[in-house]
């Protein structure tokens, strides 16, 4: 009888589940092609999914299951992070000039600072101040370079500059991440225990990167044999999870072990092939993750973040036009390509949300955190596409407006 009735329970959380996963996969869907044909950024149908479906908005919730879906983004994380890991590979990350390694610091240095001194002058304490300082450093990836390939420009001199930056970044915020996520689970922000954490991870970066670059090519390689995308799927599925465990055992980031085996994987010569059969499931995780964000989003209490959303947003735009623009200019580039550099980074990254989630989740910082990153999120990308496309017309501009003196001054012209 016991028996009977269990087996019931689990069927009907099994059923309650798989409803759940429906509706969040129907609506992402629905608002996912409403969202291209509007030629906006897939993300925001994802943060639009979730509000709408979350436990904030309707009356009746349509999802009830919020912490299995939310358990299942995390995958999405993990996968999302090896997913750019296997993009950019460890030889392009060894290969970024010194030129772009300093443009980077310059401008993320900048941003820190930035985002905060706004959050002490919103009154936030100093661990939110921080959380945000680092959420402003993060431009996004993927829509970066979708908007790079979209207009040409990947392969040109301003592409090439935005990719470099990009790269940087990204590696930065894998060890941002994985300390933010140490600070908010132990609730400490000890200068030791932080530099204890440091030590671990690039203990933990080293050896992941000298094993993985001995075993992983050498595992895809063997199985590349059978020719078989399930073999290769679930082979490259066990290395990303497997040093993402490690990472999560060590007290570490689960996405810093992702993202580094993803980095070895994307130097092996079967890297097109494994990003070929990964997408899928990683593109279905990573609408999880998104749409799980949304899902932490109270529409009631809008009228108390959109105020300082919108001066996030501001500061985050015009920070990130100046700051990349000064930082090009000061490593040699002339002042239109600069111009055009800076103005191609105003759109808060993947790694800003999950910045957020982590400390919203672990209790290191107050809820109203990822709200006001999600409009901020929301608010840059729904302007990111006029501030690209506006480079050479503010260049132009500032060239008609410039001192006389100012034109002569060697090659730095616009």
């Amino acid at each position: 009888m016991l028996l009977s009735v269990a087996l019931a329970a689990s069927g009907s959380d099994s059923f309650g589940l798989v409803r759940d996963f429906a509706i969040t996969m129907a609506v992402a869907g629905g608002a996912l092609v409403l969202f291209r044909f509007l030629k906006q950024p897939p993300v925001l149908g994802y943060l639009l999914s979730g509000v709408i479906i979350g436990p904030f908005t309707l009356p009746d919730p349509p999802v009830q299951n919020v912490d299995t879906i939310r358990l299942l983004a995390d995958l999405g994380l993990v996968l999302l992070l090896f997913g750019i890991g296997l993009e950019f590979g460890w030889q392009r990350i060894r290969s970024v000039g010194t030129r772009v390694i300093i443009i980077a610091l310059v401008e993320m240095t900048i941003m820190f600072v930035l985002g905060y001194e706004v959050g002490t002058l919103l009154g936030w304490s100093g661990i939110e101040s921080v959380f945000l300082g680092t959420a402003l450093s993060i431009s996004s990836s993927a829509i970066l370079v979708k908007m790079l390939r979209d207009t040409g420009s990947l392969f040109a001199a301003r592409g090439r500059l935005i990719v470099g930056i990009l790269v940087v970044e990204d590696f930065v915020a894998v060890i941002l991440l994985t300390v933010l996520s140490g600070v908010a689970s132990t609730g400490s922000t000890d200068a030791g225990a932080i530099g204890f954490l440091a030590v671990k991870l690039v203990i933990f970066a080293v050896s992941a990167l000298v094993f993985g670059a001995i075993l992983a090519p050498r595992l895809i390689h063997l199985v590349n044999r059978f020719h078989s995308d399930e073999t290769l799927l679930i082979s490259s599925l066990a290395l990303c999870f497997g040093l993402a465990l490690a990472g999560q055992q060590l007290g570490l980031s689960a996405a810093a072990g992702a993202f580094l085996i993803g980095t070895v994987l994307g130097d092996t010569e079967h890297s097109a092939e494994i990003s070929r059969v990964m997408n899928p499931v990683k593109d279905m995780f990573a609408a999880l993750f998104f749409v799980s964000i949304g899902m932490l989003m109270d529409v009631s209490l809008f009228p108390e973040f959109i105020v300082p959303a919108l001066i996030i947003s501001v500061v985050f735009i015009f920070g990130k036009v100046v700051a990349d623009t000064l930082g090009t200019f000061l490593s040699g580039y002339d002042g239109r390509t600069s111009l055009n550099v800076g103005m191609g980074m105003p759109q808060i990254g993947e790694f800003s949300l999950a910045m957020a989630k982590v400390g919203v989740e672990q209790g290191a910082v107050g809820g109203f955190i990822n709200p006001v990153i999600t409009v901020v999120t929301a608010i840059t990308a729904l302007l990111y596409p006029f501030i690209f496309r506006s480079g050479n017309a503010v260049a132009d501009f500032l060239s008609r407006r410039s001192p006389i003196l100012l034109k002569e001054y060697g090659h730095y012209l616009f």
